[in-house]
This record gives structure tokens, sequence and C-alpha cells, in this order.
């Protein structure tokens, strides 16, 4: 009875899917068309307007740690116009487009990076929160949300009737705020953040740019012979990229791993919590630094040192590889008060 509704519903879905297919053509843009919106797109006034008031939102919304304010700067942020142009002028051949949006996405890079390093001088902020630093050590995940982003984009940009997804696009991708942080990081000197934001920012960039060259050529928008030099000199461009995202991808995946290893060894209890947990890879070994918060009677000194061998076997079986283990132990006094209710 089940697997006859799931047929069903397949091939309802298969019957909508040739459907869409079929009416493709008379839903695609013309090429002609196409480019003479995105020349008009790239040279809008109102460009400069839009990204100023994106970065200022987003430097505002990183500043005060505001997750809903970041996303309300990515929606009106303009950075994917010249993207998108620039993929389809790769694939099309065409100079004139390339030049345009070449010159107005290095312009908007330099003026977001120059709005949001004044706007945190003019405040006078100092320390970075959770969602600056959360932008300064990209990963594989953040290369596959911009291979979504690009393909989404470049899609919508051909077909009509999935236009109003860019929105959603420009929120998924995220290209203001991670120029915002590079901008951020130049006014604390902190170029540590400035670096991994930029990095993070490069990575949505080539992505973009390669995976909506692609869509376009599927979509039957120039061909292969005039964009094959340009895309194999983004996929090259990717490959150098995607090895510090490996890296920080590794050793998010092994702090997840000895997290939950450790959560099974030592539950957290009222007497003992996992404060904080840092990984370092190097070579085919993990270092593992554990802060544990613990009340004063449950710390044993004795069997410091026996429980913490053990502690090691466990994590390095579970994770499949050595394991170094240092734990810094915070020991705390509890004490309880009470007040009885007066009878009544």
């Amino acid at each position: 009875m089940v697997f006859s509704k799931i047929r069903s519903f397949i091939q309802q879905e298969w019957k909508l899917l040739n459907l869409l297919r079929s009416n493709s053509q008379e839903e695609k843009v013309s090429e002609y068309k196409l480019s003479d919106n995105l020349i008009r797109e790239v040279l809008a006034h109102n460009f400069s307007i839009l990204l100023i008031l994106s970065t200022a939102i987003a430097t505002f919304g990183l500043i005060s740690n505001s997750t809903a304010t970041i996303i309300g700067a990515m929606i009106i942020a303009p950075l994917m116009i010249p993207i998108i142009s620039f993929a389809y002028a790769l694939v099309i051949l065409d100079f004139r487009l390339l030049g345009y949006s070449f010159g107005r996405l290095i312009f908007g890079i330099i003026l977001a990076i120059f709005i949001a390093f004044l706007t945190t001088e003019i405040i006078g902020f100092r320390i970075p929160g959770s969602e600056i630093l959360s932008r300064t050590e990209p990963t594989l995940l953040d290369l596959g949300v911009a291979i979504s982003a690009g393909t989404a984009g470049a899609f919508a940009k051909v077909r009509r009737s999935v236009s109003d997804a860019i929105p959603g696009v420009a929120i998924s991708v995220a290209l203001v705020p991670p120029l915002c942080v590079v901008g951020i990081g130049f006014a604390l000197s902190d170029f540590s953040l400035s670096t991994g934001s930029f990095v993070l920012f490069l990575t949505n960039l080539v992505a973009i740019i390669l995976t909506a060259a692609l869509v376009f050529i599927l979509e039957s928008y120039g061909n292969w012979k005039k964009a094959i030099w340009g895309l194999l000199l983004l996929l090259a461009s990717l490959f150098l990229i995607t090895l510090p995202l490996n890296f920080n991808f590794r050793e998010m995946i092994a702090k997840n791993q000895i997290h939950h290893a450790l959560l099974l060894y030592i539950p957290e209890s009222d007497h003992h919590l996992l404060e904080s947990i840092q990984v370092e890879i190097k070579g085919k070994e993990l270092f593992v630094s554990v802060e544990v918060v613990a009340s004063t009677g449950k710390v044993d000194r004795v069997r410091a040192k026996q429980n913490l061998k053990k502690a090691q076997t466990f994590l390095s079986q579970q994770v499949g590889k050595p394991v170094h283990l240092k734990v810094i132990v915070f020991p705390i006094e509890i004490e309880e008060y009470e007040v009885a209710a007066p009878n009544s």
C-alpha cells in the first residue's frame, strides 16, 4: 500500500518534470537579451549605493553578533551581479562584458573592505565575536554551498520562471560578510582574520564563476571551445583553494569525533562539564587539549593519570588515529542554599 503510493507520487513528479522540459525553450532567455540585461545590471548606477548600504548593515551585524542583521545585508548585496555576468561573458567570450564585470567586481571588493574598515574604526570596536570568527576558517562545506549557489544563480538568470530565487541565492552564499570581516581584521590589525575571511570569499567567488559558467554552457549559451581555457584556469584556482579548506574540514571533523567520543567516555553531569576542546592535526596524529570544569569533591588527583591513559586509549580506538591527550581541570566549589516555605 505504502510502496504503491510512493510509486504513484514519483510517476506524477516525473510527468511534471517532462512537462517542464518540453516548455524549457519558451522559458529560456535569448542570448542577445541576456547579454543586454547583464550589461545594464553591471553598469547600474545603484550598484555602489546598494553595496555601501549592504556592507554597512553587514558590518553592524557582525560587530553586534546579530545573525538576522547579517541576513538582511545579504538580501540587498549586489555582488552576485558582476560575478554571474563574468561567468556568462567567459562562456560566450564577450570581452566587453568581461571587462565591465571584472572592473565592477574589483571595485566592489575594494569598496566593501574600505567601508567595513571605516565603520569599525569609527565605532571603535576591538574584540571579535562569534559571527566574525566563524568566517575565518572556511571548510569544504563552504565550497559546497558556493557550488550550489553558483548553479542556482546561473539557472535563475536563464529561466524566467525561477528568477525570484536570486535573493535566496544571495543569502545562501554570503559574499559581503566575508569582505566585511577582511575590513574589520585590517581595523583590528589582526591579519589572520583578514586572511581567513578572504579565503572564504575567494572560495565563493571562484566556485560561483565556475559552476555558473558550466550551467550556461549546459543551457546552450556559448560553447566549450570558447570557454575551455577560462574554465581550466578556474578549475586550477579552485584546486589550490581547496588545500586549506580540506585541512580545516579535517580538523572540524576530528574535533566533532573527539567531542562525541569524550561524551561517550565521560557523560556530562552536575559534577563536571566539558568547557572546551581543541584539536590539532599533525601528520597522522591528533593533539587534543580538553578543559573540564569539575566540582572539587569529584577531582581525584591520585587516579588522574590512570584515567587519562584510559581516556586516551578509548579516544584512539574511537577515531582510529593516535591521540595525544591533555586535560586541564578547573575545580570549583559548589554550595547549595535552601529556604523552606513557611507552614500555612
